[in-house]
């Protein structure tokens, strides 16, 4: 899949970051990403990436105040152990390791001396490489639809010198002005002369330092093409009065704002000139252009989200359709690329969360209360979720997380009372009802993803359907209780091997022959007797081999929910990322194809579900939505048969509550689930 990113600078940074990508429940987290270079070629790019890159780190001559340095020193600041270079806390390293084949590297005892430090580096952490292994060349990250751009470029020694030898301008170059159509030597030749708009932004940027690289005709033809085109003198006129032209954008510096609104990222010094050089002496009909403006503007959000706090769904649904209407524009405006407009972007979510909890789920039945949850109900979850996602700051997720309560508690609490009433009158299936075992066809793998609740399930098929994969939707109901437990055995080909004994205390089922709780080693062992291969981690099997057929499991929903509560929110779409990578892995290995499943879905609510008290003495296990109550006991809990023994009932909280206070995410049986 190619990269789509403005320019070629940003494409670079957006696949060393997917690079740098990894799964926390298989490994841990990557040292540095080494970025081998043989021949140099992105010498000119690195500076600029510098820029948008603070981890960036170049082998070289000792330059501290530049991030470079000898290998020794560079294995220092991965280690973090020099006190005088500060590295983001969440950034893994990049280091670009100019003239050095990855090859060297690989040769650990013909490795040069000083390049030692580095080489246990690839064990620890990534090597940026196209899929084949090889060293990322400019031409082929051009050309490349697998992790490249996927532009048309002639393959001929001209173009390729001349591309080379346009890279620094090449970099910045919006990618639009580069596609459809065949690139040739004298496209890259033009993109050094007649920019004037580049240059600009570039002298914008950094006036003293760009002035001090350009030599004496640069900087005489660059303010000549100014007064020419833009009716502007830099030598005579400077910065300010450029930045007051900027934001006023009018006549020819239209285009030198839309240059500007393509790529912010990579101007970081615009916002400054921008602030600094805002009128103060005429009525502002245009805001975007000023940063001070949308901050104002994010501030006033944010006032307005946490006054929402203790007000009814329909007085908040009303302030909040107020809200979208006055802040929605913000979210085209430049600064929101720039992730400066957190809550603006939040709010196209709350917007929606209001919209799809104006009513209640409906339905005579389970079933029917099932088709319209799958039909329109997921989307309060995913709005809910993807809200929470969208702010890092902890004062805006505390005021989207006042909205999501606001919009959403007794919209769930109603949803999950009406599944439960109906559940008492129609009981969910049970293993003796339900035969039929999930099973793969042949040259089928089985994903199976724990807490994968149905929105993910569709936000997951979103990403095949843009990888061109062909997809296939389903769903049935979870095993209750919804703790992975009961409902991942139910939902795998070993289900007929089990069967139930006693709920009691963590919800397994029991081997039928030879007896025995199940866990994951007997899993495992039963699955191979259903002549599954069953696959770790970074395995991808034999389609051809035996069967034809395997299993295996990935993602981490379920740890990140119970470990970070709200927080997991913002995680979501890397691991969404990493399952549909890991689908691709195993399709490009030759599986005919691979289908997902799941176990149960989790409720999400900030500021934790309401408790609803069942003292420890009155049952025999508890956990957080489910418990085993003592046959003495009496109780008002709301009962259901175990799915693996329908004559062992569990207890649940009424509604929307949990047992157990101070937490916000929780498996339940309020969800339904696709397999």
């Amino acid at each position: 899949m190619k990269i789509e990113a403005p320019t070629l600078l940003e494409a670079v940074q957006e696949s060393l970051s997917q690079a740098a990508r990894y799964n926390p429940g298989e490994m841990v987290r990557p040292a540095a990403i080494l970025w081998t270079d043989t021949d140099g070629q992105w010498r000119p790019l690195v500076d600029q990436l510098k820029n948008i890159h603070p981890g960036l780190l170049t082998y070289g001559e000792y330059d501290p105040e530049q991030k470079i340095g000898p290998a020794i020193w560079l294995r220092c600041v991965v280690e973090r152990t020099l006190p005088d270079v500060k590295l983001p806390d969440d950034e893994i390293p990049v280091i670009y390791l100019p003239g050095v084949n990855r090859q060297l590297l690989r040769a650990v005892e013909e490795c040069p001396r000083e390049l030692q430090p580095l080489v246990e580096l690839q064990y620890r952490g990534a090597v940026w490489t196209q899929k084949n292994g090889k060293d990322w060349t400019l031409e082929a990250f051009l050309v490349s639809e697998d992790g490249g751009l996927g532009l048309d470029v002639s393959r001929d020694r001209r173009t390729r010198q001349a591309a080379l030898g346009a890279l620094s301008h090449l970099a910045v170059t919006p990618v639009t002005r580069l596609s459809g159509k065949r690139l040739e030597a004298e496209d890259f030749d033009k993109l050094m002369v007649d920019d004037t708009a580049r240059d600009l932004l570039q002298w914008l940027n950094d006036s003293e330092g760009t002035r001090g690289e350009w030599d004496p005709a640069k900087w005489t033809a660059f303010c000549s093409r100014c007064r020419e085109e833009y009716g502007f003198d830099p030598e005579g006129e400077g910065e300010l009065v450029a930045g007051e032209k900027l934001g006023t954008h009018e006549y020819a510096w239209e285009t030198v704002w839309q240059r500007f609104r393509e790529s912010p990222g990579l101007y970081s010094g615009v916002p400054d000139v921008l602030r600094r050089s805002k009128p103060t002496s005429e009525m502002l009909f245009d805001k975007e252009p000023w940063p001070d403006e949308n901050e104002k503007a994010e501030a006033a959000l944010r006032k307005a989200l946490a006054e929402l706090d203790g007000i009814l769904p329909e007085e908040a649904r009303k302030r909040v359709a107020a809200l979208e209407e006055e802040h929605g524009p913000r979210r085209c405006w430049v600064w929101a690329n720039l992730g400066w407009s957190a809550l603006a972007q939040a709010l196209e979510y709350l917007d929606a969360l209001a919209t799809e909890t104006a009513e209640p789920l409906n339905g005579n039945t389970p079933h029917e209360l099932a088709r319209a949850y799958v039909e329109r109900g997921h989307r309060a979850d995913s709005a809910a979720l993807r809200a929470l996602a969208q702010c890092k700051a902890a004062q805006d997720v505390e005021a989207v997380s006042v909205a999501v309560r606001a919009l959403y508690s007794d919209w769930l609490s109603a949803s999950a009372g009406r599944l439960q009433k109906l559940v008492s009158e129609s009981p969910l299936p049970c293993c003796d009802d339900t035969p039929a075992t999930v099973a793969a066809e042949p040259g089928q793998c089985l994903l199976f993803v724990d807490g994968l609740r149905y929105d993910l399930g569709m936000r997951l098929a979103e990403r095949a359907e843009k990888r061109g994969l062909e997809i296939a939707k389903d769903w049935r109901w979870a095993a209750l209780p919804t703790v992975t437990a009961t409902a991942k055995p139910a939902t795998s080909p070993a289900a007929s091997y089990l069967q139930g004994e006693d709920p009691e205390p963590d919800f397994n089922p029991s081997v039928r022959e030879g007896g025995g709780a199940l866990n994951a080693d007997r899993l495992r062992k039963l699955l191979g007797e259903a002549e599954y291969q069953v696959l770790g981690n970074a395995d991808t099997g034999d389609p051809v081999a035996g069967s034809r057929r395997a299993w295996c499991e990935y993602g981490e929903f379920d740890k990140l929910g119970h470990s970070l509560q709200v927080k997991m929110a913002a995680r979501v779409d890397e691991q969404l990322d990493l399952v549909m990578d890991r689908i691709a892995e195993l399709l490009n290995a030759g599986w005919k194809s691979v289908r997902v499943v799941t176990d149960h879905g989790w409720l999400m609510l900030p500021g934790g579900l309401a408790v609803e008290k069942l003292p420890h003495y009155l049952a025999k296990t508890r956990w957080s939505r489910c418990a085993v109550v003592k046959e003495s006991a009496h109780t008002d809990c709301v009962t259901s048969p175990w799915y693996w023994n329908k004559e062992k009932p569990v207890a649940y909280c009424r509604d929307s509550h949990a047992y157990f206070a101070g937490t916000s995410t929780h498996t339940g049986e309020s969800a339904f689930r696709n397999v």
